[in-house]
């Protein structure tokens, strides 16, 4: 027989359902609690058991909470009582049950100021009511910042941590996701970048240069740009107007740095690719564009990304004579599968067994000497 602590496990679990359908004006009481479980034991001692607390945490007992219908069924010879049915018969029992009028209340008066201000997304609130209790006390700043944004046409002069709205200056950034959930409904459509996953880019906002590390790799390269090494701007970077013959893309750091000479080259620090070659850096294009990224499934996906944007480049360093060369430092990597259209039969082949395997074998564990002869081979 159910007892009243899997029925409060019920009632909790459908809390947020139910007040769904509150605030939707679509009750859903009187709710029926499923108890379908049988009476256990055969004797009139077992049947107490299971039916007394039953019966004591009732509205026939408490003031408010579960009712519970019964019906006479013969038992060992005679006739007892045991449940036939048990519904909470209104919300105000159901809250009390559980212990949440006081969540109930919150709901409501979050869901109050919102549509109070914004009543286009009052179906969205009246889905969301575990999200409206989640924040309730930052509320009053979420409507501060979308009442800016419904008021102020994009583009905006100004970064995320300088808008003139009275919050505190890192609120935007920590209560982005559900900001972007709210400004989507709310803005037009011309106002958001539904491309952009960032909150700036998405709305319109100023963000900070992103930089590319650029180190020559041939002395008679540095007359071109007049130093071995320099950190450029995106915008910057696409108007060099130079022609190495090769572009080492490079991941870590160290490798980019301590990376061999090559006669007509250049290397690129890659870290963060997706955000560095976000742009188009035309001299790209004419150049050899060789990555060399960790041996691991990442690895992959960063060089199929690449090809999205420059289809010629190739790969180095990330083959199968690399790996069984220095598989003894290879370490555990789960990662799950992903498509990877532009990768080369060999490279997939090289996919394939980092992802089967949860291998990843990092640059840093390639010896120069193995670089070299790589390079010159």
């Amino acid at each position: 027989m159910i007892t009243p602590k899997e029925i409060r496990q019920k009632a909790e679990k459908s809390f947020f359902k139910i007040v769904s359908s509150q605030l939707r004006s679509e009750s859903l009481f009187p709710w029926v609690i499923p108890s379908n479980k049988q009476i256990t034991g055969n004797n009139y001692s077992d049947w107490k058991n299971d039916l007394l607390p039953l019966f004591q945490q009732s509205k026939q007992v408490k003031p408010k909470g579960y009712t519970v219908i019964w019906k006479e069924k013969k038992i060992n010879g005679s006739v007892q009582s045991v449940p036939s049915k048990i519904y909470f018969d209104n919300l105000d029992d159901f809250l009390f049950f559980i212990d949440k009028e006081g969540d109930y209340k919150k709901i409501i008066d979050a869901k109050e100021r919102i549509v109070a201000e914004f009543p286009n997304i009052e179906g969205w609130v009246n889905d969301n009511p575990s999200i409206l209790l989640e924040f309730f006390e930052v509320w009053d700043d979420l409507i501060k910042v979308c009442k800016y944004f419904v008021a102020h046409s994009s583009p905006y002069n100004y970064y995320i941590r300088e808008l003139p709205i009275e919050v505190h200056s890192k609120f935007i950034e920590q209560s982005s996701g559900l900001l972007t959930k709210l400004l989507d409904r709310l803005l037009p459509d011309e106002q958001v970048n539904r491309r952009a996953t960032d909150f700036a880019t998405r709305y319109g906002l100023k963000k900070a240069n992103i930089y590319t590390q650029i180190r020559i790799l041939d002395e008679e390269l540095k007359s071109s740009l007049g130093y071995d090494e320099c950190s450029l701007t995106l915008e910057d970077a696409a108007w060099l107007r130079w022609l190495p013959e090769k572009v080492f893309i490079i991941e870590n750091q160290v490798c980019y740095l301590t990376f061999p000479k090559v006669k007509n080259s250049v290397a690129i620090f890659g870290s963060g690719f997706k955000s560095r070659l976000s742009k188009h850096l035309p001299w790209l294009e004419n150049t050899r564009l060789i990555c060399w990224f960790d041996l691991d499934t990442a690895g992959f996906e960063m060089l199929n990304m690449i090809r999205q944007h420059y289809p010629i480049a190739e790969s180095l360093l990330m083959d199968e004579d690399t790996y069984f060369n220095f598989r003894n430092f290879a370490v555990t990597n789960n990662s799950k599968r992903k498509e990877l259209p532009l990768l080369m039969p060999s490279e997939r082949e090289m996919y394939e067994f980092l992802l089967t395997n949860n291998r990843r074998l990092e640059q840093e564990r390639i010896s120069q000497q193995f670089i070299y002869r790589k390079l010159e081979g």
